[in-house]
Parts: structure tokens; sequence; C-alpha cells
């Protein structure tokens, strides 16, 4: 009688304790957007926004947003600036940037670059593509940019 009583309280007690897949973040559901051009920005310019949930290691998951662009303007076309910048943010709450990269093929540059280290729980709203100079950090004008809906 006593296993089991005994058995009773450690299967009633200990074993809630243990984590179990339902303590996870409910993961959102991937999303992407079509970054449009700013007023004076040339009409072949676009990018492509794309956000999703991502886990790493020791289960830690974050949410992973990426741009791509594709036919911008020298970024010195626009003054002394000498690259791109993505700028990410919910309003009045909490602002992401990261670098864009150029890759050169066939003549033609496209500006990519990634941020994985957003919380799970939130995901930008506004995104933007700006000019920067890379040495002073200052930023210039944007050139792409999106309001996200919720995904």
């Amino acid at each position: 009688m006593k296993k089991l009583l005994f058995s009773l309280i450690f299967v009633l007690v200990i074993l809630p304790l243990q984590p179990h897949s339902e303590n996870k973040v409910d993961e959102l559901p991937p999303c992407s957007a079509i970054l449009e051009p700013t007023k004076n920005i040339p009409k072949n310019a676009r990018g492509v926004a794309l956000i999703y949930t991502i886990e790493r290691k020791f289960n830690d998951e974050r949410t992973s947003l990426s741009v791509h662009a594709l036919h911008l303007p020298k970024p010195s076309s626009f003054g002394d600036y000498d690259g791109y910048e993505v700028l990410a943010y919910i309003p009045e709450e909490i602002t992401w940037t990261f670098s864009l990269s150029p890759i050169t093929n066939y003549g033609e540059t496209t500006w990519v670059g990634n941020l994985d280290e957003i919380s799970p729980t939130m995901r930008p709203t506004r995104i933007k593509v700006r000019t920067i100079n890379t040495v002073t950090k200052k930023t210039g004008p944007i050139v792409l940019e999106k309001i996200v809906k919720p995904c």
C-alpha cells in the first residue's frame, strides 16, 4: 500500500515539473513583405523581407528577419554614403538595425542581410532600408519601406 501511495505522489507531484513542449512559445507563421521604393527612387528598386521563427542551439527560439534588395541606386548617389542598412521596428516599443552587404553578379548589385536576434514573441511592424556612411554611422534617405501587417 505504501509503495502504491508513494508511486501516486511521485506521478502527481514530480512529473508535472518536467518540461513539456506546450511550455514552448507558440510559433508564429512565417511571413514575407515586399519593400516598395520611396519617392524619387527608381521604380525597379524593390526588396523582400522574410520573417520567421528559428530554433537555435539549446532549444532557444528567436525571430529571424532577412532582407534582400535589388536595383538600388549606388549609395553614393545620395551623398556621402557607402552602404545600406535595415531599420526594423515596432513604433514606440523597440528598434533593430543591421547592415546589408553588397553582392555583385553580372554588373548588378544585390544588397542582403539578416538578423537572428529578435525575441521569438516579437515581429517588426515597420521595415525600412536606408543609406548609411559605414565609417561615421551617419544615416541618410530611406529608399525602401513597408508597413508589415501581422501574419
